[in-house]
């Protein structure tokens, strides 16, 4: 069964600049079984673009569309 994930970016993906320790290769463990995995983040001071392409630089390949930011 396919199951969705949520995941919020400072603090949970990554820390700084640094990605946290694993959280790679769960974001790849749960995408290799189908699951759809969806990043969050409540910090409005970036683009989702800019958020992508510092999670690329990171390590973590997520796609434009499963980032979603919120703002307060």
């Amino acid at each position: 069964m396919k199951k969705g994930f949520i995941f919020d970016l400072d603090g949970t993906i990554y820390l700084d600049n640094q990605l946290i320790k694993g959280s790679a290769e769960t974001i790849d463990y749960l995408r290799n079984r189908g699951h759809h995995v969806v990043f969050f983040t409540n910090k409005s001071i970036a683009t989702r673009t800019d958020y992508v392409k510092k999670l690329n630089q990171l390590g973590s390949v997520p796609h434009l569309k499963t980032l979603s930011i919120q703002t307060m």
